[in-house]
Formats: C-alpha cells, structure tokens, sequence
C-alpha cells in the first residue's frame, strides 16, 4: 500500500512444503516466490546485521598459535521482511542462493 513509490529489490526465495505422496511418503513440493523488498527495510537489516557481526569479530581472537586470522567468509539469506541471517549447518535445507561477503583484515604498517 505505502510502498508503491519506495525502490525495491526483488528477491526470489524457494519454499520446500512436505506433501503427502500416494504412498504415504513425504515429497517436497518446490515453489519460487519473487517478493519486492524496500530497500530501506534492506538497508536498516544490513546494518544490524552488520554491527552483529562486528561485535562477535571485534572478539580480540586474531592470532591461533603462530597463525593469524586474514580473512572472514560467510553467506547470508536474505528474509521478507529485509533480515539478513546466518544459516548454520544441519538445518535440513541445501541452499544455493544467498549474499556472501568476505571481511579482509586491513595491511597494518608494523
């Protein structure tokens, strides 16, 4: 309703629903849903999610025995409502689609 002149991005999501099969077996019937997110919403998401991790990296944990952590990898779904989130392991759901982002420590001058 108030959103017809926001910009939107458009995001497609697959949903996995369980329907009984003829032999009493469950099949997993696949839909995509393409809905249009405000970026607003996209951006204040981002941000928490952003300031989330920043605080869990910000952990001084940089150095592992004589290793040093240089770089950060993980992926994230995008939800409806613009929420950024983490999809740990053993959830069930194989996932292809997402945003990955990678931190880099800056070159520190020693």
């Amino acid at each position: 309703m108030g959103n017809q002149n926001k910009p939107v991005l458009t995001v497609v999501r697959a949903t996995a629903a369980p329907q009984p099969s003829m032999r009493g077996a469950k099949d997993e019937a696949r839909r995509l849903i393409e809905e249009g997110i405000p970026l607003d919403k996209l951006q204040h998401g981002f941000a928490r999610f952003m300031e989330g991790l920043r605080m869990i990296v910000c952990a001084d944990q940089s150095e592992v025995g004589e290793f040093t952590l240089a770089e950060i990898s993980f992926r994230a779904e995008i939800g409806s409502e613009g929420e950024f989130k983490l999809l740990g392991t053993g959830v069930g759901i194989s996932t292809s689609s997402g945003v990955t982002f990678t931190l880099r420590k800056l070159a520190t001058n020693k």
